[in-house]
């Protein structure tokens, strides 16, 4: 009995069965086609390989780092070239072919003693006349140089010996160590250097990064082998690039492992990899979300107000409950630990009934108990609060914190207008709390936050004069003294109050392992370290599916 039950059962759905996989059969040729011919991914690549990784980059027209204005050619280089300074994860600028440096006193110079026993992919010793070349390739390049800013301000290289080298600056004002972040070349892939600023079609990369070029296809992909004899952390896996139409198609991508991982900054990107089954490791982005509080007029002018502001509003509970705990709380407008110094949030801690005692001790009461303040009679004090409508995130912020200001008895008003409305409003300085966001750059010159040029309006001198301290040469730890003053002056004065740090994530497919994370500025760092274990090896036919098929194409011949 149990017999004919189990064979009628496979009678009834054998038909589907033959279905399913007819269809799955026709799914995968489509795959394939596409892979081919939508993708113009090479077929000879195999992409079960262990320890290649896979990215995607748009359509570029050079590989000379030196004159590409591609983001994707930008972030790639680094992968082939060094430089003289790099960003650690704190964004301070460390030494990374400099073996030692000494800056002059005057602020004038920088003498440089690189580090010895580095090798170019073409075999040549890095040498001190590679740094002057450099800077003159880059200058012949002029605006068509994504470094042009920062080498421009550049005078003269000396060379001292093999591996010194002194550079002038224009300015004593005009440059920091932020500047001197460009890839090094070699001076010998080219004739001169205004040759090699010239140089677009057929050119190879040549530098002394973990990775080198090994063959490039204008259409279809990119390759890049390790460098065997990098001086740093050395890779061991292959990095394979496919040039596509458009990187927001690296979703896509992965669903058929033309791409192991990206970094993505959608509000989605949490289903993405719930639906999905990924990998997802959150990186702190460039994206500050802050308050900016009106000094120049209404009640936010009043310093008081706004330090008893900074102490009423929970900014735990904003990033919880508006941003879903997608970024990181700063209590500074740089970088969270930019430079080394810490910035958790904790210089303004909610603390209710601080702010109350602030209030208090500044004339602020309720006179009548009726739960709103009062100050010299003048009753049912107003705060109006400025945000973009479309913007779900900071309208969902801004309801909290009317709800904060509330509780200390002022009355909030939220002002959620349309985007030409909003611009508008602020331009006219209609608001007393602003919230707003801002794109970091990786230099972090924040002078425009204070030099009246903002859209707010808002000037402040003596943190302009030590925010310009900032961009003249200084040792690492005279760079961290003058940072300490500007965040005390900061958390002092209150015209601005950082929120967060937006994440990104950096999605990867199952069993991709990233153990050391990149950064906005730079979204390949440390991926030398990153790890791809999952490794599908094709089907391959029989000896007896062989003859199947050639007896089938027989038959139907």
């Amino acid at each position: 009995m149990k017999d004919n039950r189990l064979l009628q059962f496979f009678k009834k759905y054998w038909l589907i069965g033959v279905l399913v996989l007819l269809a799955l059969g026709a799914v995968f040729s489509s795959v394939e086609i596409y892979k081919e011919e939508v993708l113009n991914i090479d077929p000879d690549v195999k992409y079960e390989e262990q320890n290649t990784l896979y990215f995607a980059a748009e359509r570029v027209d050079t590989l000379n780092p030196l004159i590409s204005q591609s983001a994707d050619v930008y972030y790639l280089s680094k992968l082939v070239y060094s430089s003289l300074f790099d960003f650690d994860e704190n964004l301070s600028a460390v030494p990374e072919l400099v073996d030692s440096y000494t800056v002059n006193t005057d602020r004038a110079y920088i003498d440089l003693k690189l580090k010895k026993k580095i090798s170019f992919q073409n075999g040549k010793k890095l040498k001190a006349e590679d740094v002057r070349f450099t800077v003159s390739a880059i200058k012949a390049a002029g605006s068509a140089s994504p470094y042009y800013d920062k080498a421009g301000k550049i005078v003269s290289v000396n060379v001292t010996d093999t591996y010194q080298c002194r550079i002038y600056f224009n300015n004593n004002y005009n440059c920091s160590l932020d500047d001197l972040t460009f890839p090094i070349v070699p001076s010998n892939q080219y004739a001169s250097a205004a040759q090699f600023a010239r140089a677009k079609e057929d050119f190879k990369p040549i530098g002394t990064g973990a990775y080198q070029y090994k063959s490039y296809n204008y259409l279809k992909y990119l390759r890049l082998n390790p460098n065997q004899n990098y001086f740093g952390t050395r890779a061991e896996n292959k990095i394979y690039v496919n040039i596509v139409p458009d990187c927001d198609l690296s979703e896509n991508l992965m669903e058929i492992e033309a791409v192991t991982c990206y970094l993505d900054s959608s509000a989605s990107r949490k289903s993405i990899v719930s639906d999905k089954d990924y990998q997802m490791y959150n990186v702190v982005s460039n994206q500050l979300e802050l308050l900016v509080y009106n000094t120049r007029s209404g009640i936010c002018r009043d310093k008081t107000i706004r330090q008893a502001f900074a102490k009423g509003i929970d900014r735990q509970k904003i990033l919880a409950n508006a941003y879903m705990e997608d970024g990181v709380l700063t209590d500074t407008l740089w970088y969270p630990n930019y430079l080394g110094v810490l910035d958790d949030g904790s210089a303004y801690t909610y603390d209710y009934e601080q702010a109350a005692e602030i209030l208090q001790a500044a004339g602020y009461i309720d006179s009548n108990h009726d739960g709103q303040l009062e100050k010299y009679g003048m009753p049912d004090l107003e705060v109006r609060i400025l945000v973009n409508k479309k913007n779900a995130t900071r309208t969902a912020a801004a309801r909290l914190i009317a709800t904060a200001l509330e509780n200390l008895g002022f009355q909030a008003e939220i002002r959620a207008l349309g985007a030409k409305e909003y611009q508008a409003a602020i331009k006219k300085g209609d608001f007393d709390i602003l919230l707003t966001g801002y794109s970091m750059e990786e230099n972090y010159d924040l002078r425009e936050f204070f030099n009246g040029k903002n859209p707010w309006k808002y000037t402040n001198y003596m943190l302009l004069k030590q925010v310009n301290e900032l961009e003249r040469l200084h040792t690492e730890e005279e760079y961290r003294e003058i940072y300490r003053e500007i965040k005390a002056q900061l958390a002092g004065e209150l015209p601005y109050e950082p929120l967060c740090y937006k994440y990104i994530g950096l999605i990867g497919l199952t069993n991709f392992e990233a153990d050391q994370l990149p950064m906005f500025q730079d979204i390949y760092k440390n991926c030398q370290t990153w790890r791809w274990y999952k490794v599908i090896e094709p089907e391959k036919d029989t000896a007896a599916d062989k003859t199947e098929n050639k007896n089938e194409n027989n038959e139907n011949n």
